[in-house]
């Protein structure tokens, strides 16, 4: 069994907001994969899938991002997921909005979402899909920045890439994080 799960804070306010972008792009997977996101168990919503032979979830934490992990650690614990087996897709400040990276394990870079899985985990071995949203301009503090929506053009440069962050993912959950890694991080600019 393995997990994808999209950061994000639950409820409608948050949902087009720059640090829902893994909401946003579990939404668009789970399309992709014509799975619904109708189970709920105690700190999640989620899906459940099979492609050639691999069951998978696609999940979205019902607890607010710095609480990430709870999820994480329930689902994993109960669905007996291996920490190598758990992609997070997450917003990222340090790329480009329009870009995005895979990369196994690393630091949380200062994201409580990523901080809270791996404090939970006890383990920071898991698959990051990181979307670039940018940097604030300079008068705009990180907490309004992220918690606020895209701008038109901004919902554009997100668009241009979207189905190659959920293509990224597939190939993540069925062939393999390193051949993601080989196709799509040469893409970056940065």
């Amino acid at each position: 069994m393995k997990l994808v799960m999209g950061l994000g804070n639950p409820g409608e306010y948050y949902k087009m907001h720059r640090h829902n972008i893994g909401f946003i792009m579990m939404d668009r997977l789970a399309r992709n994969l014509g799975i619904e996101l109708d189970i709920r168990k105690k700190k999640a919503v989620y899906g459940r899938g099979k492609v050639n032979k691999i069951d998978f979830l696609i999940l979205k934490p019902l607890t607010f991002m710095n609480l990430s992990g709870e999820a994480a650690l329930y689902i994993a614990s109960f669905m007996k997921i291996q920490v190598s087996d758990i992609i997070a897709v997450y917003d990222d400040m340090d790329l480009p909005l329009g870009t995005f990276k895979i990369q196994i394990g690393g630091s949380d870079g200062g994201h409580n979402g990523i901080k809270s899985i791996s404090d939970s985990l006890r383990e920071n071995d898991f698959t990051r899909i990181r979307i670039g949203i940018g940097r604030p301009k300079e008068n705009v503090s990180i907490s309004d920045y992220v918690l606020s929506d895209f701008f038109k053009e901004e919902r554009e440069s997100i668009r241009l890439i979207a189905d190659d962050i959920v293509e990224s993912v597939k190939v993540c959950l069925f062939e393999s994080p390193d051949m993601a890694m080989n196709k799509y991080n040469k893409k970056i600019v940065q």
